[in-house]
């Protein structure tokens, strides 16, 4: 694993920002600003009368409940699989 200091350039909203992060996690600190950057644009293309800082704000609330369903989604997924499994473990062979 690469922990060597490397600068980021990343794009939100046509500016661009620097960030320093370790070499081996650039790429997927970028697919993140990506992401952002278009949670961003919906956010935009549904008003104009927000400041950037509300934008941004709103963008990163946006992605956080995102990052949250997912993983609410991807807990029942694990539950009713583990369900599933005690079920077939109990059916005599």
């Amino acid at each position: 694993m690469n922990h060597e200091a490397h600068i980021l350039s990343i794009q939100l909203l046509d500016r661009t920002w620097q960030i320093r992060c370790p070499a081996d996690k650039a790429p997927e600190l970028q697919k993140c600003a990506h992401y952002l950057d278009g949670k961003i644009r919906e956010i935009t293309s549904q008003t104009k009368t927000l400041s950037t800082e509300s934008l941004l704000v709103m963008a990163a609330i946006n992605a956080l409940y995102d990052l949250f369903a997912q993983h609410a989604q991807k807990d029942l997924y694990i539950d009713s699989l583990g369900s599933r499994i005690r079920e077939l473990q109990k059916i005599p062979s």
